[in-house]
């Protein structure tokens, strides 16, 4: 019997990644903070042919030691996805970074402890490309945690970097891949959503009612949980940061799309001084003034040569996440 232990899985990502383990035959031993969330997340999968009763749920926080051990047992294998992500910048950055480093870390060591064979880790291209200037990024590259960079993915590098910390010290055979998605998108599972597929409901709502000069990358939530099983079912991902994006997008090219699939979406854009002066009077948005109008590409060649990924089409990925947006009311 293959068991694995998915922390964090009502989460969006997470609840993905449930689907393509238990059409594997996998066993899961599943996270959440609150049990209230269960029976939605046994009826989302159930919805999908899929049987639940593989999945055994444990009340766990990643700020505390409860009931991490009943969760870990006989586990073979980890995927780590649990983490917080805000919808605003908090003013007390620990607020993120706090859980996700410690969380982290927590669940690494016990991962170490009990030598389970592999952990798969979501980290994100926020633990890479923040701080920097440069056009094209790779697994290489690492945001600048001590610059003055936002805290969503200060708090992702610095969860990241305590995993290979870990790994690095640890004397046992446990394993570790990181995954590192650019903006997560597609049909939501439950009615958790992703950072990212709040920009689509922003362009659809006229809470975002015109394009700013934005370019930034996007990927399948399918491509995603995909990527985490490969990586864990591959020696070929043992020791390797993945990126993952499938293709970078301006955001009138977003707009576009979604118009051409019969949705609401701005067609008129700010130019790029008018866009930093909106900035300039919006201090959540500060951060990324110095982005505006720069094409910043992410290399996810790695995630092709070892996983063997084929992305969906982005335009189908997209408008799939549109549907699910109006099918959960978000929009």
């Amino acid at each position: 019997m293959k068991k694995v232990l998915l922390t964090g899985i009502s989460g969006y990502i997470a609840m993905h990644c449930a689907k393509e383990l238990l059409k594997r035959d996998y066993h899961i031993n599943a996270t959440v903070r609150n049990l209230d969330k269960v029976e939605d997340i046994k009826n989302a999968l159930s919805a999908q042919s899929l049987d639940v009763d593989k999945i055994q749920f444990f009340q766990a926080d990643l700020l505390s030691d409860d009931n991490w051990e009943d969760a870990m047992a006989d586990c073979e294998y980890v995927m780590h996805v649990a983490s917080p992500y805000p919808l605003n910048q908090p003013k007390d950055e620990n607020v993120l970074i706090k859980p996700a480093v410690e969380g982290t870390e927590r669940v690494v060591s016990l991962a170490i402890k009990n030598n389970v064979k592999k952990i798969v880790l979501t980290s994100s291209v926020a633990a890479i490309s923040s701080g920097h200037t440069k056009k094209t990024y790779s697994e290489e590259d690492w945001s600048l945690v001590d610059k003055p960079i936002p805290t969503y993915p200060k708090s992702k590098a610095l969860a990241e970097m305590k995993a290979w910390d870990l790994i690095k010290k640890s004397q046992s055979n446990t394993v570790l891949s990181v995954i590192n998605p650019a903006g997560v998108i597609g049909p939501s599972l439950t009615s958790e959503i992703s950072s990212t597929q709040l920009i689509i409901a922003g362009l659809m709502n006229g809470r975002i009612p015109v394009n700013l000069p934005i370019h930034i990358g996007y990927v399948d939530v399918r491509d995603v949980a995909l990527a985490h099983i490969k990586a864990l079912e591959s020696p070929k991902a043992d020791g390797h940061r993945i990126i993952l994006s499938n293709q970078e997008l301006w955001q009138k090219e977003v707009s576009a799309i979604l118009r051409e699939g019969g949705f609401k979406a701005p067609k008129l854009g700010f130019s790029i001084p008018i866009a930093k002066l909106f900035y300039y009077f919006i201090p959540a948005l500060k951060p990324a003034r110095k982005f505006l109008g720069k094409a910043m590409v992410k290399d996810s060649s790695k995630a092709e040569d070892l996983l063997g990924i084929k992305y969906m089409d982005i335009s189908e990925s997209i408008l799939e996440d549109a549907k699910s947006l109006k099918e959960f009311k978000k929009v």
